[in-house]
């Protein structure tokens, strides 16, 4: 395990704000997961909740658009009933 103190901490008497950073090197053969080549990247949080954010929109207007449709058509064929 690395772990690498990058700037001032409450215990040195400097101000807060700078950050303390722990991680550990991958074994030998060891492969990077799916998180860390993903998320884990500078912007990747930002890129999954953008991701998700589209997909809901998507997910939002295809079932608007299949509501609409399906009442066009109920309304349709009420008509053709009634004339």
């Amino acid at each position: 395990m690395i772990a690498v103190q990058l700037g001032a901490m409450r215990r040195s008497g400097t101000t807060i704000g700078d950050s303390l950073v722990a991680f550990r090197l991958a074994r030998p053969g060891e492969a990077p997961s799916l998180w860390s080549r993903t998320i884990d990247r500078p912007g990747g949080r930002f890129r999954a909740k953008a991701m998700l954010f589209t997909l809901a929109i998507g997910l939002l207007a295809i079932a608007v658009w299949r509501w609409r449709r399906r009442a066009r058509l109920r309304r349709t064929s009420l008509s053709d009933l009634a004339g």
